[in-house]
């Protein structure tokens, strides 16, 4: 085995526990920011409303702005999943086949998908956080930057990168049935 493969295993082997990681993160993500203080500091720029607001919501409300706040975060859990299924499929020598390739299509798709509810959980956060408040204090906050362009360029770029690859390994197994 060249020493590239060597290390294509390793560090796959190693990327593969970051993203089971990153998985257990995004799921306890929007817990903790409403119960531990201190993170939502960190998180601040992510936030439509602040975390008193939050804090103070009961019942059905708490519940649904938790729920569309976790939209987003369960979505690139899935994607890291993903991620993290190709890596360990890079781990075992599996490198031009097709299921880590369809791992990375997948992980590219959420990324996108992901990139893309963000703003539209967070409008929905706001609203649902700010309803039962009297006409003209209810608020509807759509936060957009930068990074969500981004994100769409390298969510969509990892996606035809693996569309190259598939078609790659398509043609790669048609040669091998010829001889």
């Amino acid at each position: 085995m060249s020493d590239t493969l060597k290390n294509v295993r390793t560090v796959s082997r190693i990327l593969g526990w970051v993203c089971l990681i990153g998985v257990v993160f995004e799921i306890c993500l929007v817990p903790l920011i409403w119960h531990v203080d201190g993170w939502i500091d960190t998180s601040a720029s992510q936030m439509t409303i602040s975390l008193e607001e939050l804090r103070a919501l009961s019942g059905w409300q708490k519940y649904a702005v938790m729920a569309s706040m976790m939209l987003p975060t369960l979505v690139m859990a899935y994607g890291l999943w993903r991620l993290r299924k190709m890596f360990l499929s890079f781990a075992e020598n599996h490198v031009f086949q097709l299921a880590p390739i369809a791992h990375l299509k997948a992980f590219s798709v959420a990324l996108m998908a992901q990139t893309l509810i963000k703003p539209i959980s967070g409008a929905l956060t706001s609203v649902l956080a700010t309803i039962t408040r009297p006409e003209g204090e209810r608020v509807l906050s759509i936060g957009l930057s930068n990074a969500e362009a981004s994100t769409l360029f390298l969510g969509g770029l990892l996606l035809v990168i693996a569309w190259v690859l598939g078609e790659a390994t398509r043609i790669e197994d048609e040669n091998r049935s010829f001889v």
